[in-house]
């Protein structure tokens, strides 16, 4: 009648389970017995039927905060790959455009370098934005360069950030470091006297080639 095997029957007499609501209305139905009738004799099915509404109303908040919770991150994500590619063709966009304005080409060693005057040379990384799953919304190298031919050192000054930069002077006979601004306070870097005195630049030229470091930085970076 109710299209259930004899096991599932003999499941139902021995409480090792209970028919469905559906099929106990069916029941019901069939043998014109009353629903409230049906339940009451049997105290333990209506305990059982009463645990799974609770247990259904419990998964169904779990199942709930779960979809607003899966909602808000994909949402998120959908937001931050927007700004992602976005941000992507703003700074690459800039990059490329101020290799151009700023004359810089492509070196040996992959970078891009632009010569400034004699023996002055300034070069920035080849570069391109992290993939969109490094969570990143800048380049992961924002430095510029620049190399200093003298007659007995080698100067090299590397822009981490607008206004900073690191600076070391290094001997051509043994290759090694003669002048560094590892030691500087923060107010040596403003000073081109002390700052050339370190590298074995005049204080003019020095102040030229910070400044234009500098300029080089804001426009590829910022």
């Amino acid at each position: 009648m109710f299209h259930v095997s004899r096991q599932t029957i003999s499941n139902w007499e021995n409480s090792k389970s209970y028919p469905d609501l559906e099929t106990i209305i069916k029941i019901s139905d069939s043998f014109q017995i009353s629903l409230d009738i049906l339940l009451k004799e049997d105290l333990i099915m209506v305990k059982t039927f009463d645990n799974e509404v609770k247990s259904t109303r419990k998964y169904a908040k779990i199942l709930l905060v779960i979809a607003v919770v899966f909602a808000l991150v994909i949402g998120s994500f959908v937001i931050y790959s927007c700004v992602y590619f976005n941000t992507k063709n703003k700074l690459e966009g800039n990059f490329t455009q101020q290799l151009k304005e700023n004359n810089f080409h492509k070196n040996r060693n992959g970078y891009y370098s632009m010569s400034d005057s004699k023996g002055i040379t300034y070069s920035v990384p080849n570069q391109s934005m992290p993939g969109l799953l490094d969570f990143s919304l800048r380049f992961h190298i924002s430095n510029v360069y620049c190399d200093i031919d003298l007659e007995d050192t080698i100067v090299e000054i590397v822009w981490e950030d607008n206004n900073e930069f690191t600076a070391s002077a290094i001997s051509k006979d043994d290759n090694k470091i003669v002048g560094s601004t590892s030691e500087f306070t923060e107010s040596d870097f403003t000073n081109m006297k002390k700052l050339g005195n370190e590298l074995g630049i005049s204080e003019r030229e020095m102040t030229r080639i910070i400044e234009k470091g500098n300029e080089l930085y804001q426009e590829f970076y910022l």
